[in-house]
């Protein structure tokens, strides 16, 4: 999934930054609020996908706004893993750089927003799984 993220996100990233309307802006910014507003697990998990929904369709590129189908279950399982063990991370400084890369219409920053953001989630999957390794070794 990871791969495929790194492929489709970056660039769906960038072209969003030259084609985003105020509707698909405003589409972000509920999300984000919809992320800093959520206290479990799934409020935390349906915001992330409402983020990355936005963000494909701020494309305007009919198939990469279909990515949504191939990209929602894997994601969906990686927020459930990271949101429910770590509670304390906050997922919108990341998710809001890309935004305002967006707003400013800059699509370098926006392609290198999402990639930092990708790294962030990589980091996350491994800090989860170093926490489930030392549980399940004490």
């Amino acid at each position: 999934m990871h791969e495929v993220r790194t492929i489709v996100e970056p660039a769906a990233a960038r072209l969003a930054a030259v084609r985003a309307t105020t509707d698909d802006l405003a589409a972000l910014d509920a999300a984000l609020a919809e992320m800093a507003a959520a206290t479990e697990p799934v409020a935390a998990v349906g915001a992330d996908l409402s983020f990355h929904r936005a963000l494909l369709a701020a494309t305007h590129n009919e198939l990469l706004e279909r990515m949504e189908v191939v990209m929602e279950t894997g994601l969906a399982e990686r927020d459930r893993l990271v949101h429910g063990v770590d509670r304390d991370d906050d997922p919108v400084p990341s998710h809001r750089a890309v935004v305002e890369a967006i707003r400013r219409t800059d699509a370098g920053a926006a392609e290198q927003a999402m990639r930092d953001l990708l790294d962030k989630a990589v980091r996350d999957v491994q800090k989860v799984r170093r926490h489930t390794t030392n549980r399940s070794d004490a």
